[in-house]
């Protein structure tokens, strides 16, 4: 064709070796390594990736092991380590998978391929989590993520039962590796992850055109029911792969088991299974995700993003104590209004410091971005939600939310009764309460999250009650924001601060309530059209 030119490709031989622990039969607390062979490792052969499988009911074991370690191990190896369950003596086997690659050009020359392994811990924490991302340095010498993977803590090494991780994979824009645990089935525990990634890269040679590693992240079709399986195939052998459970508060009641996430060497394709926690049964969810690269001497244009009129996703960001449950109807409205819904549970019920809850929302947004491929998202806090939602905006950054939508938000501190206060988070105004009720109280932590960035563009929107028909916030007072009216793109003023009964004087609407009342959702519907609030008081 006229004008065109053909880029030369190179290839990527890969290999993948297994080993298992015991070779048979069962034992105790398995760990294998996989290595990369020394006659590969003569030939060139690098480490690429790997993956983890343990036993489960029906392969073996009585339960489900829990898989502790999944990640690389030296320069050459795959580490692979099977736990005991809580409470649960369970002999077991692990297998431990090795993928190592070599290079080479169009004609069939050799390419040296260089991998560096990074890595990053979390310390000791309720449902932990975690992300390593590469160096600057590393992105500018041509460095990318193929790969990586999840250790976590347990009995005998730094929490009392061993820790599950439910989430594993690359970060949204492929330049990192997210690590995501969940507390035992009844236990909860504080625990730790730690978080791996492998990125390679081809260095400069005298090659011309020059050739580089490129790599493409795909999504499998997720699995659902008792054992829910997932299966993803990219368009060239797996190098790595991420895998992500359901865990409570977010598909399932209880965290699913991770047994196996690893490649397919039949097919090059990647897996991701889970099984029920012992004596449980526990529907729930998994989605696997596959990396393959190859390669290459052409130069790769930024991707081209079409106009889209497309709703940006909406996360529901729940309260204290709160339950999905309480905002069904809130979330088929969002859905009936043509946008996409997630609901984010407070890590540990709301209970713990806000600015871990603000941490592992930021890895929800992350996680909506990449599923949606929206660049924003809508964030709607109910009560302690809104603190944590714009504690994410403050800590993490603004540029990623279009909307924030509180409803009874003590953005001021809350005036709660003393005992009320005891009976849900344990503060009785001492030192020694625990972090969340000093940050729910009037003071340092909500001065500072008050303070916005000078290029904030979010628009803010907060709904509440006036004090008489709400025990948490005073939308006259300690509920209101400060400084966020704005106008629109046709010129309209747009209030921030909205009071129920200012516009709807016989409408008794009490703080939980806010979240499923139809009057309440008119004003959400306007706010995330951007237009001004006019409450529809007959809405129910």
């Amino acid at each position: 064709m006229l004008g065109s030119t053909a880029a030369a490709q190179g290839a990527l031989d890969c290999q993948t070796f297994q080993e298992r622990v015991p070779a048979s039969g069962l034992m105790a607390n398995p760990k294998a390594v996989a290595t990369v062979p020394l006659d590969k490792q003569r030939l060139g052969y690098v480490r690429v990736g790997g993956g983890c499988e343990v036993s489960r009911f029906g392969f073996e074991s009585l339960h489900a092991a829990v898989m502790v370690q999944n990640a690389p191990d030296g320069e050459f190896g795959w580490r692979c380590k099977g736990a005991d369950p809580a409470f649960v003596s369970n002999p077991a086997w692990a297998k431990a998978s090795v993928t190592y690659c070599k290079a080479t050009d169009a004609g069939g020359a050799p390419l040296p391929l260089q991998c560096t392994t990074l890595t990053k811990k979390t310390g000791l924490l309720r449902n932990p989590t975690v992300e390593v991302t590469l160096t600057p340095n590393l992105v500018t010498d041509g460095y990318v993520v193929v790969s990586g993977g999840c250790d976590t803590s347990h009995f005998g090494n730094g929490s009392v039962h061993a820790e599950n991780v439910v989430v594993s994979r690359p970060t949204p824009g492929g330049q990192g590796w997210y690590c995501q645990a969940a507390d035992p089935p009844n236990h909860a525990q504080d625990a730790s992850v730690e978080a791996s990634l492998v990125a390679c890269r081809v260095p400069p040679t005298t090659v011309t055109p020059k050739p580089s590693l490129q790599c493409t992240l795909t999504q499998g079709t997720p699995g659902s029911g008792a054992y829910p399986k997932s299966i993803a195939k990219g368009p060239g052998r797996a190098l790595g792969g991420g895998c992500e459970l359901s865990y409570a508060g977010n598909g399932s009641i209880h965290a699913e088991f991770m047994v196996q996430q690893g490649p397919q060497p039949a097919d090059g394709s990647w897996a991701c299974l889970a099984a029920d926690p012992p004596l449980i049964s526990n529907p729930g969810t998994a989605k696997a995700s596959v990396v393959s690269c190859n390669i290459t001497t052409a130069v790769v244009p930024p991707p081209v993003t079409a106009p889209t009129t497309r709703k940006n996703p909406v996360i529901v960001v729940g309260g204290t104590l709160a339950d999905e449950f309480l905002y069904l109807l809130l979330e088929a409205r969002l859905r009936a209004d043509g946008y996409q819904v997630e609901f984010f549970k407070l890590p540990g019920n709301g209970l713990i410091d806000i600015r871990e809850g603000a941490l592992a929302l930021k890895y929800r947004v992350a996680d909506v971005l990449l599923k949606t491929g929206a660049e924003k998202v809508n964030l709607i806090g109910h009560s302690q939600g809104g603190i944590t939602a714009r504690t994410y905006v403050h800590d993490h950054g603004h540029k990623l939310v279009e909307h924030l939508i509180s409803l009874g938000t003590p953005h001021k501190g809350t005036h709660v009764d003393p005992l009320l206060a005891v009976l849900l988070v344990g503060c009785v105004g001492q030192p020694t309460d625990s972090p969340i009720c000093h940050q729910l109280r009037a003071g340092p932590f909500l001065e500072e999250i008050n303070q916005r960035a000078p290029d904030d563009a979010i628009a803010y929107t907060n709904l509440n009650n006036l004090k008489q028909f709400d025990v948490f916030t005073d939308g006259l007072t300690n509920g209101r924001m400060d400084n966020c009216d704005r106008t629109n793109a046709k010129g309209q003023a747009l209030k921030c601060n909205v009071v129920v009964q200012e516009q709807c004087p016989l409408i008794f609407v009490e703080h939980i309530g806010l979240a499923s009342h139809g009057a309440v959702y008119s004003g959400i519907r306007q706010a995330l059209l951007h237009e001004p609030i006019a409450l529809n008081c007959l809405e129910l």
